[in-house]
C-alpha cells in the first residue's frame, strides 16, 4: 500500500514540478495524471504497483468533492443570479458527456 501511494504521489509531485518549471497553463495534478496514465500504458509502472492505493482513493472519492461543494457556497449569490445559464450549462454538458461516452463505448465495444 505504501509503495502504491508513493507512486501516485510521486507522479502528482512530478506533474506539479512540470507545471511550476515550464509554466504550462494546465494544472499540475492533470499533468501528473497524464504521466501516470502514460507510464501504465507503456508498462513503465505495473498496475499491481498502484492498484492498492488507487482502490482506496476511489472508494473515498466523494470526500475529495467536499471542498468544491463548500467553495460553491461562497458564490451562492452569483449562482442565484445566473441560475438559468448555469443550469442550462450543467444539463447540456451532462447530456453531451453521456452521449459521447455512449457513442465511444459502442464504437470501441464492436472491436
Amino acid at each position: 500500500m505504501l509503495k502504491s501511494l508513493i507512486y501516485i504521489f510521486g507522479f502528482l509531485l512530478l506533474g506539479e514540478l512540470i507545471h511550476y518549471l515550464l509554466d504550462i497553463p494546465v494544472a499540475g495534478n492533470i499533468i501528473g495524471m497524464l504521466l501516470i496514465f502514460l507510464a501504465l500504458l507503456f508498462k513503465l509502472v505495473k498496475l499491481e504497483d498502484v492498484k492498492p492505493a488507487s482502490d482506496v482513493l476511489v472508494k473515498y472519492m466523494v470526500v475529495f468533492f467536499i471542498p468544491y461543494g463548500v467553495g460553491l457556497m461562497v458564490y451562492a449569490n452569483l449562482i442565484a443570479e445566473y441560475w438559468i445559464p448555469v443550469t442550462t450549462a450543467v444539463v447540456f454538458s451532462t447530456l453531451l458527456s453521456l452521449y459521447i461516452t455512449g457513442f465511444l463505448f459502442q464504437k470501441l465495444d464492436k472491436k
